[in-house]
């Protein structure tokens, strides 16, 4: 089965390409860009820049942002690198699983500053509008497993977040009625055909989701009169920053997790202990480890150089619009997907009074005649992306009735981590990624949870959770539920990833 779906997703890949590929009357230009773009997404991401814009969700630090050792600990059980969520969820799962372990979290800036502190707020899914094309890549059984994994997190941050009880308040997680909304009929016929394909293999979910076209009650929703149609179906929101913030604390609290902040990993390396197999080596000196875990997600190539153009970063732009008075306080209850002829954006809504709009994306909708594709391959969130910015100035009013005089009062940038198939990469790393010999799997490893194709909030926790369980020798427990295969760092997989072929995907997930 795995290797027939391998087979159709490399048929499918090329014909991907193929549809994409410059024809003979496309101008040098465009084939200059196109070598261009996939020349800076083979790159070395280098490091996070030091100061990058403000995000609104940063505002205020947490208290913790910028703690670290006056010296480093000279080792350690597990070396996790990267504070986001996916290193908060391993590091939190770890212990659950093995409570005497210790953990030290090493990051290049301050604390959960990178994609988790900067992205859009979505714990979205989107199952009906991917399913088809994961089926179509993958075969039916992985594309189900993919599915449900990734609508099992809100139920899972639901959870989380009453544990946390104050905490997880502060952490904004809800629930919403989410609109993805299509504003052409090419986009519209998709939509309906992928909701229809979706609810005849997932039966259960026949009743949440609902294709809606009739103008009278697209206009009751504060759709504008340029909606075709809208799907209505269950989905989520949260304050990211804030929640595994709330998680971080407990386990700083707890005195087995080590924060250092500040601390960019420069290099890694073997050795020949039969105890710790690894050093960690940091700006601020080195730390001896069993185990060391890259969660640093667009900017992992940088430390493994043989995942570049297979892992590849690329730059969102975020905004806060505020809203005139005629526009509907819905307390955080709805959000939003803004599907255009090419591209989409997202959106959330403030659960206060202000009703404020938290609007992502404007990427590949910019005209024709500059470098669209400006953000692919880009790892700097110290700049804004202009051209994006340029675009969602006046989405809401293309979106809604009464959004024509939404304004934008906060804005920032974001990085997220791209893959040659659209999957995240989370396994053991084998020595022809890592570069490094393998150790006794007994004594320790060399591992990855990274690439989740700007959906982090539906793949990092529970990736989190099933790597805890590799790293700890409990593999085959997660498998029920886990695409442990689909996920894997096979060299096959890898070997088929192309900067090319990898740009080609993502430009045709985005020609709706």
């Amino acid at each position: 089965m795995a290797a027939q779906n391998a087979h159709q997703a490399r048929q499918r890949l090329s014909q991907l390409t193929a549809t994409l590929a410059p024809t003979p009357t496309e101008s040098a230009p465009v084939v200059q860009t196109r070598a261009t773009i996939a020349a800076r997404m083979a790159r070395d991401p280098g490091l996070p820049v030091l100061s990058p814009t403000l995000s609104y969700w940063q505002d205020p630090e947490h208290s913790f942002a910028h703690v670290r050792s006056t010296s480093l600990p000279k080792d350690t059980d597990v070396a996790l690198i990267g504070s986001g969520i996916t290193a908060v969820s391993t590091a939190l799962h770890l212990l659950r699983l093995e409570p005497g372990l210790r953990i030290v979290i090493l990051e290049a800036r301050s604390a959960i500053s990178g994609a988790t502190g900067r992205n859009g707020g979505h714990i979205k899914a989107s199952p009906w509008a991917d399913y088809h094309d994961l089926k179509q890549l993958f075969g039916k059984q992985s594309g189900m497993k993919i599915i449900k994994f990734r609508m099992a997190h809100l139920d899972v941050f639901c959870r989380e977040a009453a544990e946390l009880g104050q905490a997880g308040q502060a952490g904004l997680v809800r629930r919403t009625k989410a609109l993805s909304t299509s504003y052409s009929a090419k986009a519209w016929e998709g939509s309906k055909m992928r909701l229809h394909d979706f609810l005849q293999d997932f039966p259960e979910e026949v009743g949440k989701w609902e294709a809606i076209e009739d103008r009278a009650t697209l206009r009751s929703l504060g759709l504008s009169d340029n909606a075709v149609g809208t799907v209505r179906g269950p989905e989520g929101a949260a304050w990211p920053y804030r929640f595994v913030g709330a998680v971080m604390g407990r386990l700083l609290d707890g005195g087995q997790v080590t924060l250092e902040t500040h601390t960019p990993v420069t290099s890694i390396s073997r050795t020949s202990s039969p105890k710790r197999p690894y050093t960690v080596h940091t700006s601020r000196g080195s730390i001896d480890a069993k185990h060391v875990v890259h969660c640093t997600n667009g900017f992992a190539a940088h430390l493994l150089p043989s995942l570049r153009g297979k892992l590849w970063p690329f730059r969102g732009q975020m905004t806060v619009q505020s809203v005139p008075k005629s526009f509907p306080r819905l307390g955080g209850e709805r959000s939003w997907s803004t599907v255009w002829e090419r591209g989409f954006d997202y959106v959330t809504q403030s659960p206060g009074s202000d009703g404020c709009l938290y609007w992502g994306g404007g990427l590949l909708q910019v005209p024709d005649g500059v470098d669209r594709e400006l953000d692919l391959g880009c790892s700097n969130d110290g700049e804004l992306s202009h051209e994006c910015l340029n675009r969602l100035e006046n989405a809401a009013g293309r979106a809604f009735k009464d959004g024509e005089h939404a304004q934008i009062i906060r804005k920032w940038t974001g990085i997220m981590g791209c893959t040659g198939d659209g999957l995240p990469l989370v396994d053991r790393l084998p020595e022809y990624v890592s570069g490094r010999t393998d150790c006794d799997p007994h004594v320790g490893g060399e591992w990855i949870a990274a690439g989740f194709n700007g959906f982090g909030m539906v793949n990092c926790w529970l990736s989190g959770k099933g790597l805890a369980h590799f790293i700890t020798g409990r593999k085959e427990e997660v498998r029920s539920w886990f695409p442990i295969d689909e996920f894997a760092c096979r060299s096959e997989r890898l070997g088929e990833m192309t900067p090319e072929g990898s740009l080609d995907l993502f430009l045709a997930g985005l020609d709706t």
